[in-house]
């Protein structure tokens, strides 16, 4: 590393020790040869909005201002981070009050097929219980439901359509295993126009690829399901706009920041089906980089524009522990679900749950599919207990079950 760029890390990293908690420098000392760089303000707190074509940081009702412009406004998230969430519920609100009912949301957490569940949730038709279990929400997105809710909720009360963006998991996993090159034209005649030749998106997921995956892994066929999974996320926010349900409205889209990143996923792909002006916001978790560590927001070998503004957030935080089972369980059909493994220290195996007994049912709820069991723990804590009744060896038996912290093995 250049020394006067050593000094400028050690400087900062120094001057960091000595502010205020809400203040956090960012560390610009890995990013020194980043374009986008020059125009980013050389130190930012928790709360701050960047304008980033300028470096100016602005107040939320400046940002808002910029709404006004855009018929498709993406504000990405930290899958995990509440503060990120509560960003995106913030601008729903503002999105309301100056349009009306003349907007929708897109949203990643949906896949296309559950699109007449969402509109049934947003008629106030299903319960959320329903809405969970008919759109498999802890299996295809599994990410806390309680992050999302205030938003769901928003959408029910003031009538606001929900648009399921994702590709189904079934298509993805066909891309995983065969690539696009290897479907068959029925497989292929699924997907809107998939395109793979964007340079920057593609050295962009091959530093991805490399921090987070086994390098041994095919990444050709990584960049496939990724270029599928915004291709198709794209085509569905054109699609939307262009019936008479969505002519004309305004559509705020929720999805994950490395999606918007750089422009080059979704809001490109969208644009380049729809041309209608687009906002990207991205939400910056703030955290102290190592001397040798690049900035997600400004790679040295990717000399875009990362998005339009920046919403600088805390990092998420440690994930509470709940209470679990510690048991591997699957539906069979014929409204059974089968306990396929007992974890070692389990609350499960303290009680003497088995491999192979049936759960029947959980304080007295009838236990059809393996999300009943998911609704039903959602409201246990560490410390509390359950009553189960399951079927070993054709007889019922009941369970009581205490929930105890696992530890870690």
């Amino acid at each position: 590393m250049d020394t006067k760029v050593l000094l400028l890390y050690k400087l900062l990293a120094f001057r960091a020790l000595l502010l205020p908690a809400g203040l956090i420098f960012i560390v610009i000392a890995a990013t020194a040869g980043a374009e986008g760089m020059r125009n980013f303000p050389s130190e930012v707190a928790v709360g701050d909005i960047v304008h980033i074509a300028t470096g100016e940081k602005v107040s939320f009702s400046q940002l808002a201002d910029f709404l006004d412009e855009a018929r498709v406004v993406y504000v990405g998230e930290v899958h995990t981070n509440a503060e990120s969430h509560e960003f995106q519920l913030q601008v729903l609100k503002e999105f309301y009050e100056r349009f009306g009912d003349n907007i929708a949301i897109g949203m990643e957490m949906f896949k296309r097929p559950y699109q007449p569940v969402l509109d049934r949730w947003v008629n106030g038709e299903i319960s959320e219980d329903e809405l969970l279990r008919e759109t498999h929400w802890k299996q295809e997105w599994g990410y806390d439901y309680g992050l999302y809710k205030d938003i769901m909720d928003f959408a029910r009360e003031k009538k606001i359509p929900v648009i399921a963006l994702n590709v189904s998991k079934e298509l993805r996993k066909k891309v995983s295993r065969k690539g696009l090159s290897g479907l068959n034209d029925a497989e292929k005649n699924e997907l809107p126009e998939i395109d793979t030749t964007d340079f920057y998106h593609r050295r962009y997921l091959q530093k991805v690829f490399r921090s987070h995956m086994d390098t041994s892994g095919d990444f050709d066929k990584f960049y496939d399901v990724q270029c599928v999974w915004e291709d198709v996320m794209a085509d569905s926010i054109s699609r939307f706009l262009a019936t008479p349900r969505g002519k004309g409205k305004r559509l705020l889209a929720f999805m994950g920041d490395s999606h918007i990143v750089y422009h080059f996923g979704v809001p490109k792909r969208a644009f380049r089906r729809t041309h209608l002006p687009y906002l990207t916001i991205y939400t910056y978790e703030l955290r102290h980089l190592g001397p040798d560590e690049e900035d997600a927001l400004f790679l040295d070998d990717i000399p875009l524009q990362p998005a339009d503004f920046v919403r600088v957030i805390h990092p998420s935080k440690r994930k509470e522990r709940r209470a679990v089972l510690g048991v591997m369980i699957r539906d069979i059909g014929w409204d059974k679900v089968v306990i396929q493994d007992v974890l070692y220290g389990s609350p499960a195996e303290a009680a003497g749950l088995q491999v192979g007994d049936f759960v029947l049912s959980l304080d007295g709820q009838q236990i059809r599919e393996v999300q009943d069991i998911i609704l039903h723990l959602r409201s246990k804590k560490l410390g509390g207990s359950c009553d189960i009744e399951i079927s070993r060896e054709g007889k019922r038996m009941p369970v009581h079950i205490s929930f105890f912290e696992m530890k870690e093995r």
